[in-house]
This record gives C-alpha cells, sequence and structure tokens, in this order.
C-alpha cells in the first residue's frame, strides 16, 4: 500500500474507447457505421461481494443495485419520499397498517408483469434464516415478522404481508413507527421472483439469469474487472440516453484518478486518499453532502477489549483532528455517531483527546509499561483505510505504547472476518439507508444483523425501541443523545473518528448524474451530450 511503501507502482489499465462504431450490413448490403452506443463509465471501488439484494450490505453493492432494480418507493433530491413500484399508498389513522397500490403494467426485464405476490415472497426470503440476511430485521416492526425469523411462527401467512389482488399490496404493523415509510425505498425490501430463485438456485443473481425492474439490467460481471448493465427495454420510467454503463472495479485511488484525467473514466468517486492538492480549484470536482460516520469498533466480548477502562483509554489516545488533517481537510472529526444534517448529531459528545488520561484509564485496565498489550486490527485494504489504520497504530504506539498489528484484507474477506470477529478492533464506515438517526442506532441493537461489535444492552435496547414509536421529535432527538452518550462514553463500543463528504469528479459530457447524502448513485436520468 502507498502509506507503507512510500512509492507507488500501479498498472494504467485502458479501457476500451466508449463510442467506437461498429460497421453492420445495411438492407442495400452497403457496409456502414454503426450509430455510437452512448456508454457511461464510473469507478467501483471493490468488488461487491453478493448482487443479491437480500444479502447486500455495503456501498459498493448499492451503485449496482439502486441501477437494477426499485422499490415500492424512492427518494427525491432532497430526500423526499416519492412514488416508485408503488404508484399510491395509504396509511391507516392508527398508523399501523399501509395499502400500497402497484403501477399497473410494470413489467421485469423478461416481460413478465410485476404482482404484488413478488413482494410477499421477497419479504419471506429476507426473513428467512436460510438467506442469512444482514439486513432481516428491516421488517421487524411487521406483524409476525420478528417470531418468523426466530423460527417460533412457520406459517407465513400469519405474518402481516399480504398481496390482497394482483396490484394491491397491505403491510400490517405491530405499532406506529415514526420512521417506516423509508423502509420500503430500502434494497433489502425490493420485489423478488420466486420462479427464478427456484429454477436457479445460489446462481439466479448473474448475467443471463437475473431478472429485474430498474432501468438497466446485468449484462456481464467480470470478477474484480469490470460490471456491464444494459438499458432495460421493459423498464416502465423515463430513462436517459445512456444505453450500457461500465462499473470499473479499481481499488487504487491514484490509479482510478488517473484513468479519469486520461478521460478512460466519466464518474468518479472515493476520493478521500487523493492527495487534495490535485482536486483544489478543479471545475469539474462536486462535493456533496453524505450522511456518513467512519469509525474504530470493539468486538466487546474479546479480552482483554472487554474492559471499558481499555476502550475509554484507546478513544482518549486518538488526536481525531490530527486525523482531519491527515486526510487533508475534507473529512472533519466526528464527535457523535449520527452525522451532521440529521437529528440527534452533537457537537460536543464523545470522550476528549486526552493522552495522561489515557494512560491512567489503561493502568486500571491492567496494562502499561510494566504489562505491554499488542492487538491486532481488521480493516479494508483500500488506500484510505491503510492511511487510518497506520495513524490509529502510530497514536496508540505514541500515547500508550500499545503495539498494532495491521490485518488488511480485500472487500469479501474482509466483511468475512468481520462476521466471524477474528479481530478486537475494526474499522468500519457507515453511511444512512434512511434519513433518520434510528438507522444509526438501531445498529448496536441486540437484534442487529450488521453490528460486528457482539454488545449488547438491555437499556439501550428499550430506549432505542421507545424512540422509534414516539410521535415526538424532542423525545426522540433527547433519547437518541442520551443513547449516544451510553455507547461512545459509558461503554465505549465504537469511536467516531470521522465525517465523510462525498467527493467526485465528473465530465462535462455528462448530466443529471445523482448522487444523494444516502450515498445512493442513481443513474437512470444520465444523459451522454457527446460522444
Amino acid at each position: 500500500m502507498k502509506f507503507l511503501a512510500g512509492l507507488v507502482f500501479f498498472v494504467i489499465v485502458t479501457l476500451p474507447m466508449s463510442h467506437a462504431e461498429q460497421p453492420f450490413l445495411s438492407n442495400s448490403g452497403v457496409v456502414r457505421s454503426a450509430p455510437a452506443t452512448r456508454v457511461f463509465r464510473f469507478r467501483l471501488r471493490d468488488e461487491p461481494e453478493t448482487l443479491d439484494w437480500h444479502r447486500a450490505h455495503t456501498a459498493v453493492e448499492t451503485d449496482i443495485l439502486m441501477n437494477i432494480m426499485e422499490g415500492l418507493v424512492t427518494f427525491n433530491s432532497d430526500l423526499k419520499i416519492v412514488p416508485a413500484l408503488a404508484e399510491s399508498w395509504s396509511i391507516s389513522q392508527d398508523g399501523k397498517t399501509y395499502l400500497f397500490k402497484l403501477r399497473r403494467g410494470v413489467q421485469w426485464s423478461d416481460g413478465v408483469v410485476l404482482r404484488a405476490q413478488d413482494f410477499v415472497y421477497s419479504w419471506k426470503r429476507l426473513l428467512s434464516p436460510l438467506t442469512a440476511a444482514p439486513y432481516y430485521n428491516f421488517l421487524f416492526d411487521v406483524e409476525g415478522a420478528q417470531a418468523f425469523s426466530e423460527g417460533k411462527l412457520l406459517d407465513f401467512s400469519q405474518v402481516g404481508v399480504k398481496a390482497l389482488d394482483d396490484s394491491t399490496l397491505q403491510v400490517k404493523l405491530t405499532q406506529p413507527v415514526a420512521h417506516w415509510i423509508y423502509i420500503p425505498a430500502f434494497w433489502v425490501t425490493f420485489p423478488m421472483r420466486k420462479d427464478i430463485v427456484d429454477k436457479y438456485g445460489s446462481g439466479w443473481e448473474t448475467p443471463g439469469r437475473m431478472v429485474n425492474l430498474g432501468p438497466y439490467s446485468l449484462a456481464s460481471h467480470d470478477l474484480d474487472s469490470k460490471i456491464v448493465l444494459k438499458a432495460n427495454p421493459h423498464y416502465y420510467g423515463n430513462k436517459g440516453n445512456v444505453e450500457e454503463i461500465q462499473a470499473w472495479i479499481l481499488k487504487d485511488d491514484t490509479a482510478a484518478l488517473t484513468l479519469f484525467e486520461a478521460g478512460q473514466l466519466d464518474f468518479l468517486t472515493d476520493l478521500g486518499a487523493v492527495d487534495q492538492k490535485k482536486l483544489v480549484g478543479r471545475s469539474d470536482l462536486k462535493i456533496l453532502p453524505h450522511l456518513k460516520t467512519s469509525f474504530l469498533g470493539f468486538v466487546v466480548q474479546k479480552y482483554p477489549v472487554s474492559r471499558v477502562k481499555l476502550r475509554q483509554a484507546f478513544a482518549m489516545a486518538l488526536d481525531r483532528v490530527k486525523l482531519n488533517r491527515l486526510l487533508q481537510g475534507n473529512q472533519p472529526a466526528a464527535s457523535s455517531f449520527v452525522p451532521p444534517g440529521m437529528t440527534a448529531y452533537s457537537q460536543t459528545m464523545g470522550l476528549p483527546y486526552n493522552p495522561e488520561r489515557a494512560r491512567s484509564e489503561l493502568a486500571m485496565a491492567g496494562y502499561g509499561p510494566g504489562n505491554p498489550l499488542t492487538l491486532d486490527f481488521l480493516l479494508p485494504n483500500w488506500d484510505k483505510a491503510q492511511v487510518i489504520g497506520e495513524f490509529i497504530k502510530s497514536e496508540l504506539k505514541k500515547n500508550l505504547s500499545v503495539e498494532i498489528n495491521l490485518q488488511s484484507f480485500d472487500n469479501k474477506a474482509y466483511l468475512m472476518q468481520l462476521g466471524l470477529h477474528s479481530s478486537p478492533l475494526f474499522y468500519k464506515t457507515w453511511t444512512a439507508d434512511y434519513p433518520d438517526p434510528d438507522n444509526f442506532m438501531s445498529l448496536f441493537l441486540s437484534t442487529s444483523g450488521n453490528s460486528e461489535t457482539t454488545w449488547k444492552n438491555d437499556t439501550f435496547d428499550q430506549k432505542i425501541q421507545a424512540a422509534r414509536l414516539s410521535q415526538n421529535e424532542r423525545e426522540r432527538e433527547k433519547i437518541y443523545q442520551d443513547m449516544q452518550k451510553l455507547l461512545i462514553e459509558q461503554e465505549a463500543v465504537m469511536i467516531p473518528l470521522y465525517y465523510e463528504p462525498n467527493l467526485a469528479l465528473m465530465k462535462a459530457r455528462v448530466q443529471n448524474v445523482e448522487l444523494n447524502r444516502l450515498d445512493y448513485l442513481y443513474l437512470r436520468k444520465v444523459n451522454v451530450v457527446s460522444p
């Protein structure tokens, strides 16, 4: 990695030209040039772990999934809910029953008409323990959903999701939930075809087998190289003029920037590790708000980080302002876990940087010069993650004499190691799936499928559940702030590191790329205005 070696060697990959004309034979027998295919190319930071939208759970998959599929509803540019596959919906007076009316005549990419039953099957599969979906608990507000997921309810017809007819989906909640309308915009709730999954089994998500409803369809997938999407002729909505999308898998930020500047990429994000001097003053640079927090997490059941004093010592030994400077200023130091722009964000939260007190806390945990400590730290092998890993290693060595072994893996292996709790320390980022603090705080619920900390706290669970059901915004905000203090200060389960905006470069020939604060990249309206 470049941080470690000090010198970068990389291969410049030459991507094929996007608008090369191909000869074809006309009806008159004259050889002519075929019209140029309009292609849009962007950088994908890593190989997706999966394109099964029930099992997907990282930002890497999102860029593909949000362009091949849609849900009942979606977000507009202001993060307000608007119709998607459902043309309308109604909510009962008690806030517990939702009735969605599907658009008539919407077709899957193979021409089969979408039915409400496709949502029922999808939600059943999401909740099934056999699916091993990280977001299985997203539907736990639905009547009977948690009991079915836990095997306590065997008859799925008793779960509160029903197709009243082919175009009407009814959802019943156990209690009114303030933010629930956001849930059907999230990819794990997207519909799925039972006949396709039954026919192909685990191979249903591959090119030539997958069927989808979005503006583009999966055409090819070369592992660790490129994913190609083609325009879906059955898409119900309006779309731009792009016929092919190429997602090039480029892990090295500097190599990706070089390709962009060579005109071989049209859109490039994830620039946090690039030298900011190369970006200052560029007319093609976009700095976009982003609901994202990066943090250092502890597997609290793993000795010796099971000791609260040790975790608090680590928190006070990290100068996050220095980290901001190291990351060249665009990633401000984090205080609360909930990021700016969202209810319950706080500038004053968190344990302060205080090396002397940190050494005292570490001593109370039983460690110091006479009893040195060495720990493994798990992180992905992205450029920025390596920079952060070296920073944390240096700070803990300097301030606490703690030795850190960096354990770097590619995306798939990293996620597998996270799930196995292989290292007591890990680096992770969390981007909002919906614009409500519940999405950040519910990550640490005992029932969460996405928390690798193994931390469980009954008070936290009860309070977060109360906030989810409250219709009083001030009450919700106070609960979320109090529970953040429990999480970050009293228990030190995790250490917020920095907030990350989206830095993006876009070619002038491209119009209507949408990248919202949830990091959802929507390409349905993209136009390429010149060949």
